[in-house]
């Protein structure tokens, strides 16, 4: 009698949510000796639903424990009978972002930059890089949100930010390509006299004239022509791992000569001079390139 008794309460259980039961429960007041009819009664409620599926795997372990076929039947019309549960909200909101294109850059060449972020690659490795060989343009808004959403680190970003920015003919030139038709070198510092303020800008070649364009002031631009310079003379220091130029004079045939050095130089930064002998040996390979050690 008490079996009995069990069976009927486990068969009448009422969840916190509905008056659900589960092939497990039938399983079970079935192996306590619950009614047959008593166990379609409850199957036939119609406050009751079914949990979980009812398919062939479930409807064998019925009749494998000896359910009788008339309560396999019930249960399984009562489960095709019960509504269909919400997905999970976590299986919702993936759907919901899959179906959200995802984010792109102003800038296509950036993705390459994100594969080598998921890649592995260190942000050490990345920014020693992009501050090596230059931007052809800075980051947009929008770049700035497709790398962070591609967890790009900020420090990553930054170098984007602040490395040089090159023009399409200053990249082949640092490719060592065909002779472009300009190239332009920043984060130069013109060194004037001594009591007078150094002037912070860029020299842009061409095969025709060097002109250099002042970063606050376009009264102090001016142009220097290959013809009128008799030699440029770099001034480097010897180092355990090479020798590092960080100044570069341009000695004219008349007039005063012009003194620029590496905006970075301070920080070891030399850049801006590598690129400008660089240019130099592209645009005029005649002239004369004099290095001074010290």
């Amino acid at each position: 009698m008490r079996i009995f008794a069990a069976a009927l309460m486990l068969l009448f259980t009422v969840s916190i949510n509905a008056q659900e039961i589960t092939v497990d429960t039938v399983l079970a007041a079935h192996s306590l000796g619950a009614p047959v009819e008593k166990i379609i009664a409850r199957i036939n409620d119609p406050a009751t639903t079914v949990a979980g599926v009812v398919g062939a795997a479930e409807t064998g372990r019925l009749r494998a424990a000896g359910v009788p076929e008339e309560v396999i039947s019930a249960l399984v019309a009562k489960a095709a009978a019960s509504p269909a549960k919400a997905a999970p909200v976590a299986t919702t909101l993936e759907a919901a972002s899959a179906a959200v294109p995802a984010m792109q850059p102003d800038n296509p060449n950036l993705a390459i930059l994100v594969r080598a972020v998921k890649a592995g690659t260190s942000e050490s490795l990345l920014a020693d890089q992009i501050k090596s060989t230059g931007v052809l343009q800075r980051p947009s808004m929008n770049d700035v949100l497709y790398l962070k959403e591609n967890k790009v680190s900020e420090g990553v970003i930054k170098a984007l930010m602040e490395a040089p920015l090159l023009t399409q003919a200053g990249l082949a030139l640092k490719a060592g390509g065909a002779t472009p038709n300009t190239a332009e070198v920043d984060g130069l510092v013109m060194k004037k006299a001594l009591f007078s303020k150094n002037l912070t800008g860029k020299l842009v070649f061409t095969a025709e004239k060097i002109q250099w364009m002042d970063g606050t002031n376009q009264a102090n631009n001016f142009d220097m022509y290959p013809a009128g310079l008799k030699a440029v003379q770099t001034t480097c220091s010897a180092r355990a791992d090479g020798k590092f130029c960080h100044e570069i004079e341009f000695q004219m045939t008349k007039g005063s000569d012009f003194k620029f050095v590496d905006a970075k130089m301070d920080v070891g930064g030399n850049e801006a001079i590598t690129n400008t002998i660089k240019a130099i040996k592209v645009f005029y390979p005649k002239l004369p390139v004099v290095e001074k050690i010290k």
